[in-house]
C-alpha cells in the first residue's frame, strides 16, 4: 500500500490556509483515512484592502508574496506530491487579483487559480458528500470573509449551490449590497418550502470557533444567540481575553453569528451541525479522487 502527502492551500479573504493531508488508500473512496499531517494558518486580511480599495494594495501583496514563498517551503518539507492552492472571494474581485497570482507564479514557481463561489461550494460538497448518511436533505452554509457558499444535497447527490456576495470581512466592511440580503432569504424560504425536515451543516473558521466555544458540534438555536448577546456585549479585546480568541478572528465572529443565527430562524431550524471542515478538506479530497490513488 503506497501513502501519499496532499496539499491544499485556501487564499480567503480573512487569511490563508495550508493543509497537509496524508492519505491512507480503504477499499472505496470513503474508506480512505486522510490524516492531518500540517495545518498553518496566517491572519492575512486581503478582503480589508479588496471591500475598501477595490485591489490588493503593495503592503498585504508583498505579504501574500511571503506566505506562500513559506507554504512552497513547507509542501516540500512534508514531500507533498500532490497540491492546489485556491484564492476565493477578495481575489476574484481585486482589480489586481490576476496580476498578483502571477507574481507569485513568477517569483516562487507555485500557481494559485483563483476559483468562482460555485466551485468552492463544489469543493465543500466534496467532503461533506462522505460523511453524512444517506435519505436526508442538508443544506452547507459555509460562511468566509468575502462570501456565503450555500449547498442542498441529499445524500452524495447535489441538487442547487450558489455563492452569494455576504462575507464578514466584506459586511464589516459595509460593502454587502442589501440584495443579496433580500436574495438569501429568499431562496432560504423557497428551499423550505419545497424540502421539508431539512438539516443544517455550517463550515468555515467561524462556525468552527463558535463550535469550539460552545464544545459542541451540533449547536442550538438558543445557545448561538445566547453566545451572540454575550460577545456584543464585550469589546474586541475582552472578547480576546475571554474567549481565548485571536485578534481576526473577535471582530468577524459577530457578523458570523448573525448570518448563522439569520439562516437558522428562515429556516425554521433549531440546531446546525458542524464537522469542521473547509476548503482545504475539499481541495485535498478532490485531488484524491481526481488522481486516484
Amino acid at each position: 500500500m503506497k501513502i501519499h502527502k496532499i496539499g491544499g492551500i485556501d487564499i480567503g479573504s480573512n487569511a490563508v490556509r495550508l493543509l497537509v493531508n496524508t492519505i491512507i488508500p480503504g477499499e472505496t473512496y470513503k474508506d480512505a483515512i486522510l490524516q492531518k499531517t500540517a495545518y498553518l494558518r496566517l491572519p492575512l486580511r486581503l478582503g480589508g484592502d479588496v471591500f475598501k480599495y477595490n485591489e490588493i494594495r503593495k503592503e498585504k501583496a508583498d505579504m501574500l508574496v511571503r506566505v506562500m514563498e513559506i507554504f512552497s517551503d513547507l509542501l516540500k518539507f512534508y514531500g507533498v506530491t500532490d497540491f492546489r492552492a485556491c484564492a476565493t472571494s477578495a481575489s476574484r474581485d481585486a482589480k489586481n487579483g490576476q496580476e498578483i497570482i502571477d507574481r507569485v507564479k513568477n517569483e516562487i514557481g507555485l500557481k494559485i487559480d483563483v476559483i468562482d463561489g460555485i466551485e468552492e461550494s463544489m469543493l465543500l460538497y466534496e467532503t461533506n458528500k462522505y460523511n453524512l448518511p444517506e435519505g436526508k436533505t442538508f443544506l452547507s452554509a459555509d460562511l468566509g470573509g468575502g462570501s456565503l457558499q450555500l449547498t442542498l444535497f441529499e445524500g452524495d447527490v447535489m441538487i442547487w449551490t450558489h455563492s452569494y456576495k455576504i462575507g464578514t470581512v466584506r459586511i464589516l466592511s459595509n460593502s454587502v449590497d442589501n440584495n443579496e440580503y433580500l436574495k438569501l432569504d429568499k431562496k432560504l424560504k423557497n428551499i423550505t418550502s419545497q424540502y421539508k425536515d431539512i438539516k443544517l451543516i455550517g463550515s468555515g473558521g467561524n462556525i468552527n470557533k463558535i463550535s469550539k466555544i460552545l464544545s459542541d458540534k451540533t449547536i442550538k438555536y438558543d445557545d448561538l444567540k445566547e453566545l451572540q448577546h454575550k460577545l456584543n456585549e464585550l469589546t474586541v479585546e475582552e472578547r480576546i481575553l475571554k474567549y481565548n480568541l485571536r485578534n481576526d478572528r473577535a471582530d468577524v465572529i459577530i457578523p458570523a453569528l448573525d448570518i448563522y443565527s439569520r439562516i437558522l430562524k428562515i429556516t425554521d431550524n433549531n440546531k446546525i451541525y458542524v464537522p469542521k471542515i473547509g476548503l482545504a478538506d475539499g481541495i485535498i479530497r478532490k485531488i484524491y479522487e481526481q488522481k486516484n490513488i
